[in-house]
């Protein structure tokens, strides 16, 4: 196959073809060879039968170093970066019921990341729903068990600005419901649709703030809550769960370097995060961004492409419990004066079908890459914005590199997101490997054109 290319590519030049007509042509056989193969995907069912990938957990090491050996045998120069990261544990018990009198009705339930175990024996109390943060203060929760149930709002039509309406429900829940005295909370889990399987995600207690237990319902049993309230509003909720904290333990970010043939001291960063939440195999999130980032240099050398920059891919561990990965490595780097860092890229929105770039760069660079949007158009992708790039490159920040994201389309992506139902048989291989060629059209294009904001040619 690299062969057949590598000839193709010498016929292009040959040929009475204007440079759109080209740059065209070489598109093409990036999207062919990435669909004829669909090798990312391939890796990606095996990274998911690895199990989940927890911060901290054997799982998630035992992926980095699997791979690692994986990229070496494809000839990348790899390393390992060490990283120190929270462990915090489930356990074995995740239970709820909803009790009125002498009934109890069992509902989905699961602890969210960082939450405290409830007492021994469970906790039970009456319950107050809240549907707004701004009607906490006309609320008394002494006492009682405080259910946020705040929906993604359906009528944005991005789901990723629905998540971000309701999501301070899950990370800030805990803390306001026990400044006014509840002493325990469960939330609406953070799902596009209505269905029986829980969210989980990252929550915060604050120092001078008692500590109390959370966990968030499925959004079915959150419906029944609530309309169960509506009939009896002294009904109680029982709450049991046993997860803890343990001692913080290191675990690894894998770097692998496609090593630039002109200007090697400059690079261009294709990234993921390879942890992920554990009721799943994560392979939305972020299985499929840390494959898209390993098929797309690897359809990059195995084409026969030379960079003149080093394409360094990035598997960042622990995105979803703080972003020490990201962290380690922006401080190394900026530490590192025989590197320089020009561009970034990050897939951390799932393995659906991809529909363009968020570009979190001046206007006058977001214009540069539009420019290249026609030969991304014949394969879906038409949004090139400015805006937020991920939370990983986003420690990379400065005035002199050009952040990038790749944007799937994210319609179905939260009812996966963070939940049981995050498997491999929820990614469609076609639609992954768009996302991966797409990602190594656009470093090919933008290192050979030597668009970055302090590039010359």
């Amino acid at each position: 196959m690299k062969k057949m290319f590598i000839a193709l590519f010498v016929a292009y030049s040959l040929a009475p073809l204007s440079a759109q007509d080209q740059d065209a042509a070489i598109f093409k056989s990036i999207y062919s060879q990435a669909l004829s193969e669909q090798q990312g995907f391939a890796w990606l069912t095996e990274l998911c039968s690895m199990g989940p990938r927890f911060a901290g957990s054997e799982q998630a090491t035992e992926s980095v170093l699997y791979f690692k050996e994986v990229m070496d045998s494809l000839g990348f120069e790899t390393s390992l970066q060490a990283v120190k990261v929270p462990r915090w544990v489930r356990g074995p018990q995740e239970k709820a019921w909803l009790v009125q009198g002498i009934d109890q009705t069992e509902m989905a339930v699961t602890a969210l990341g960082g939450s405290i175990a409830t007492p021994e024996g469970g906790l039970k109390a009456e319950v107050i729903e809240i549907k707004s943060f701004e009607a906490l203060d006309s609320l008394d929760l002494q006492g009682k068990i405080a259910f946020f149930n705040i929906e993604m709002d359906p009528t944005y039509i991005s789901t990723g600005y629905a998540y971000g309406s309701a999501v301070k429900q899950r990370w800030a829940g805990a803390i306001e419901a026990s400044k006014r005295g509840a002493i325990g909370v469960v939330i609406r889990s953070l799902s596009s649709s209505i269905n029986k399987y829980p969210h989980t995600g990252s929550m915060a207690y604050a120092p001078d703030v008692k500590r109390i237990p959370a966990a968030a319902l499925s959004t079915f049993d959150a419906e029944l809550l609530s309309k169960q309230l509506k009939q009896d509003p002294d009904l109680q909720v029982k709450l049991d769960m046993a997860c803890e904290w343990q001692d913080s333990v290191y675990s690894y970010n894998l770097i692998a370097d496609y090593r630039g043939s002109e200007r090697p001291e400059e690079i261009i960063v294709v990234s993921g995060h390879i942890d992920s939440w554990e009721l799943g195999t994560g392979a939305h999130d972020d299985g499929a961004g840390a494959m898209h980032a390993l098929e797309s240099i690897y359809l990059l050398k195995e084409m026969g492409f030379k960079p003149k920059r080093t394409v360094r891919l990035i598997w960042y561990m622990n995105e979803e419990f703080g972003l020490s990965g990201a962290r380690v490595y922006a401080k190394a780097a900026k530490a590192d004066d025989s590197e320089r860092h020009v561009i970034a890229i990050e897939s951390d929105g799932g393995g659906f079908t991809p529909k363009g770039f968020s570009i979190d760069a001046s206007p006058e660079m977001v214009t540069r890459i539009k420019d290249f949007r026609s030969l991304f158009e014949p394969y879906g992708i038409y949004q090139f914005s400015k805006g937020g790039s991920g939370a990983d490159i986003g420690q990379l920040k400065a005035d002199d590199i050009v952040l990038i994201g790749l944007r799937p389309d994210n319609h179905r992506y939260f009812e996966v997101h963070h939940s049981q139902l995050d498997n491999i048989s929820a990614v469609n291989a076609r639609e992954f490997t768009l996302g991966s060629a797409s990602l190594a059209a656009l470093i090919w294009i933008m290192d050979r054109d030597d668009v970055c904001i302090s590039c010359t040619k």
